[in-house]
């Protein structure tokens, strides 16, 4: 590893954050690089076999899974920024480390199977580094703390997975201890797992904008100025559902990589192209709460 960085690890970016998602992606490639991070996409990797994948047959995220962690590079961990992704990784690492007929029928197809790989989400990669950081008493280089930004965090039903899966040494609220840590306040507020109907948003629009609306309308009764999430699908789903039911009270729902990039002294007014993409304009909340500074112009 380079001694520009101070973590590098193999990247699987899922079918969503490679396909779309600026708003997310653009910040994190500047998160990554101000916290000295290199990751390298993982080569000819496929779909996790979220969504209609296991709907359809057990085997189908299983096998994809196996195929994934064929092509990491001895010696990586994996770093995985989509909740599903994560959580279809685990769960196929799992069935892989305990069920040794079925890691060799997959051998067989794909070759050699890391399947004892270290798989991280990507905001634990971020807790774990800012914490190092104010362990030496010092903010990242830049840092601009989000002060008076008060955030309802939604990790969605995606972040949920049985205890099984679950890392022993993973916090249940780690991106509250982030924002924590980057200044924001955290509001307490009823529905920080409740499913925001997603995968059936095409066909029960209905259902859609009532789980939506009940989401939405809990962060804001509880104070919140915004919402944050990890879930680019989350993301998409609340706003567009949240429109479509006409609410009054509507709150702009930021990605996490966005308040990061932030705090790490990017200034908000100079990535238009960011807030372009929202349904509901973050810009009014940023400039309430002093994090919007207008570029000077134009020499």
């Amino acid at each position: 590893m380079s001694e520009e960085y101070v973590y590098e690890a193999s990247y699987f970016p899922g079918c969503t954050m490679k396909t779309g998602v600026d708003e997310s992606n653009r910040p994190m490639e500047i998160v990554l690089r101000k916290l000295k991070v290199k990751l390298n996409e993982i080569d000819d990797w496929n779909c996790c076999g979220s969504s209609s994948g296991h709907a359809l047959n057990h085997e189908i995220p299983i096998a994809m899974g196996a195929r994934n962690m064929s092509r990491v590079p001895p010696g990586d961990s994996v770093i995985i920024p989509c909740p599903n992704c994560y959580r279809n990784w685990v769960t196929a690492q799992y069935h892989l480390q305990r069920e040794p007929e079925t890691l060799k029928e997959y051998e067989s197809q794909f070759g050699r199977i890391r399947a004892d790989v270290e798989i991280l989400n990507i905001y634990d990669l971020y807790h774990k580094l800012l914490v190092d950081a104010k362990a030496q008493s010092k903010e990242p280089e830049g840092a601009r703390p989000l002060k008076g930004l008060k955030v309802a965090v939604y990790y969605g039903c995606g972040a949920m997975y049985p205890k099984a899966i679950r890392p022993v040494d993973q916090h249940r609220d780690t991106v509250e201890r982030i924002m924590k840590l980057i200044g924001a306040e955290n509001v307490s507020w009823p529905w920080p797992n409740r499913c925001c109907s997603a995968f059936v948003s095409a066909v029960y629009p209905e259902i859609a904008e009532e789980l939506a609306s009940q989401i939405v309308t809990g962060a804001f009764e509880s104070g919140a100025d915004a919402i944050v999430t990890t879930c680019a699908m989350c993301q998409m789903n609340l706003e567009m559902r949240v429109v479509s039911a006409k609410l009054a009270n509507k709150l702009p729902i930021f990605h996490l990589n966005q308040l990061l990039a932030i705090y790490l002294g990017e200034n908000a007014s100079e990535h238009k192209d960011w807030w372009k993409f929202h349904l509901v304009d973050p810009v009014p909340v940023l400039k309430k709460t002093g994090l919007w500074e207008e570029a000077p112009p134009a020499a």
